[in-house]
């Protein structure tokens, strides 16, 4: 009599899976167990072992803690849920600095609305990185001929380094112009250039609530401080300060975010800038 293949395999592994089964102490649970899978969806009727959980009390858990809403005001890094600390004050206005402009930054959620944050700028603390930031506010920023403005309407958030910065500012409004470039075949949309410049200022990132930007420029980005961080002097320029909004700052603080660079698991939007 002849015996398939399929036959034959299943007379090699069952012996062996039947011995993984009565290996297993009390209390060890299948993956069909479980009634929901945190990182890896598994089919509920599944027989599949964990090899590495023979030994545990539980069996195949994947994804490690639960997860709480990024959305929820209570959820923070690695699922913990947590009552807010309360809203900061916002920083003294430095001596000497008087304020030149207002933005306000309407903050879009998870699609949802979360709030403005009103910051003051004072452009003699670094008259071209503020004039530029202004610029961008408004959609507006040009530099160079016949381009389209960028803008930072619509842009989101970069980073958030929990109780360092909240880094924000990646365009989705680039502007730019379509241009032909060497070694392309067709015109190339080239996006608006970020300003450089040579501003400086004595300011130190010793608060929460104050508002910089890239020393020298070339980039969009932006960062809001949620604490005290004097690290951020070396890179990053003080240009003003939020004035409203700082139980917003702290709610983007606490945001989750993934392990890998640190973005916000739920998106960050800034909706509108209206320049007041």
């Amino acid at each position: 009599m002849r015996i398939s293949p399929d036959a034959t395999r299943r007379a090699i592994l069952l012996p062996f899976a039947a011995a993984l089964i009565s290996t297993s102490v009390p209390g060890a649970a299948l993956a069909g167990e479980r009634g929901t899978a945190q990182t890896v969806g598994l089919d509920t009727g599944s027989l599949i072992i964990d090899p590495r959980a023979l030994n545990a009390e539980r069996g195949l858990i994947w994804g490690g803690r639960e997860r709480c809403d990024p959305t929820d005001v209570a959820c923070t890094q690695g699922g913990e849920l947590i009552t807010a600390a309360g809203e900061l004050p916002p920083p003294k206005r430095p001596v000497g600095y008087e304020v030149t402009d207002r933005l306000k930054m309407s903050f879009v959620v998870a699609g949802e609305p979360a709030g403005d944050v009103v910051v003051a700028l004072w452009r003699p603390a670094a008259p071209t990185a503020t004039d530029a930031f202004v610029r961008l506010g408004r959609g507006m920023l040009t530099t160079g001929e016949n381009e389209e403005p960028a803008s930072l309407e619509r842009s989101t958030a970069v980073r958030i380094l929990r109780n360092e910065a909240v880094v924000l500012g990646a365009l989705r409004k680039p502007g730019g112009s379509t241009l032909l470039v060497a070694g392309q075949t067709r015109p190339q949309r080239v996006p608006v250039a970020p300003p450089k410049y040579d501003d400086d200022n004595n300011l130190s990132h010793d608060a929460a609530g104050w508002l910089s930007v890239r020393r020298g420029g070339g980039s969009f980005e932006f960062v809001l401080t949620p604490r005290a961080n004097p690290a951020l002097d070396r890179e990053w320029l003080i240009i003003g300060q939020v004035e409203e909004g700082m139980g917003l700052v702290e709610r983007l603080n606490t945001l989750p975010t993934n392990n890998y660079d640190r973005a916000p698991l739920a998106t960050v939007q800034l909706r509108s800038v209206t320049v007041l």
